[in-house]
């Protein structure tokens, strides 16, 4: 049996956890049977009205990849952690090919290296500013530059509107 990539299903969100149990049982039972195990990296971190709550989402949420030997007898153990779902691969249906997931893997490392925020203030939103020197201060998005992950902010500073530039997560929507 030569060596080749599986999918193993869990829960979503407790991909990392299960992937540490599954190298904990791999050590114990079947080391020299598994050469790689890949977690797909966060893509996005969601900035959602607030500094404290800030989410990552798995770009393959739940899914991660083992490369490697496994036989019937080391699959069922792997099924019996709690979290784990299913493993598809090693027969003809599911077989995945090494240089689609390599090239998959490039990928997604590329996208770990710098995640890109996902947003919700529009031009026009009334916001308040929670950190650095005009915390607490009002204003209305002017703009909204995505790729820099700021808003251009009209604040009132001695009546007149003045922009400001603020990180999103000093920023909470009214």
């Amino acid at each position: 049996m030569s060596k080749i990539w599986y999918s193993v299903q869990v829960w979503s969100g407790l991909e990392e956890d299960i992937k540490q149990k599954v190298e904990k049982l791999l050590e114990e039972k079947a080391k020299e049977k598994v050469e790689k195990i890949f977690v797909p990296p966060p893509k996005e971190i969601e900035i959602v009205f607030s500094p404290e709550k800030q989410v990552t989402q798995r770009f393959y949420s739940g899914y991660f990849l083992i490369y490697g030997e496994l036989d019937e007898a080391l699959k069922e153990e792997i099924k019996k952690i709690k979290g784990v779902i299913d493993i598809i691969g090693g027969d003809k249906l599911y077989i995945f090919r090494s240089e689609e997931v390599e090239r998959l893997i490039s990928q997604l490392v590329v996208e770990e290296i710098k995640p890109k925020p996902r947003y919700q203030f529009m031009q026009g939103d009334r916001v308040r500013i929670t950190e650095g020197p005009f915390a607490n201060f009002i204003g209305i998005v002017d703009e909204v530059k995505p790729e820099k992950g700021k808003v251009k902010v009209l604040v009132s500073i001695f009546g007149r509107e003045t922009p400001v530039e603020i990180e999103f997560a000093y920023l909470q929507k009214i």
